[in-house]
């Protein structure tokens, strides 16, 4: 009966050292696969340092285009202001030129027989002066 106890204590230890040696095997290659997850993260971190930056960079150049595009449509406003600010004096330029060429076409009676003399007196010198210009080249 003791060599059943001296064998079962051998089997015992020898269990327990199989199961120390598994054991260790097993934390062997979590330590592996712990430097490989290491490895890994430390590659994702640069990588997401990368997309950062040029996430960064992509919205600083977004701003800038933002800025550039509302300072052009100030511009455009401005200018489409003058334009309609030009279209306005036109308007009353044309208004100012048809409002004198109504008084001219139908003047009041007392200024008929002036601008009668005076069109007359103006033919006669531009006809004077033409014949004048004529004989001088000869």
């Amino acid at each position: 009966m003791d060599i059943l106890l001296y064998a079962s204590a051998v089997i015992a230890a020898l269990s327990l050292l199989l199961i120390a040696i598994f054991v260790i095997i097993t934390l062997k290659s979590v330590k592996v696969t712990m430097s490989e997850l290491s490895g890994t993260l430390k590659s994702v971190e640069n990588k997401l340092e990368g997309i950062t930056q040029k996430s960064e960079q992509l919205m600083d150049k977004t701003n800038q285009i933002a800025l550039d595009a509302e300072n052009k449509l100030n511009t455009l406003t401005s200018l489409t202001n003058s334009a309609k600010s030009l279209g306005d004096s036109a308007n009353a330029m044309n208004k100012s030129i048809q409002d004198i060429s109504a008084e001219v076409s139908n003047p009041p009676e007392k200024y008929k027989d002036w601008m009668q003399k005076a069109t007359l007196l103006t033919e006669t010198a531009a006809r004077v002066y033409t014949r004048f210009m004529q004989e001088k080249q000869r």
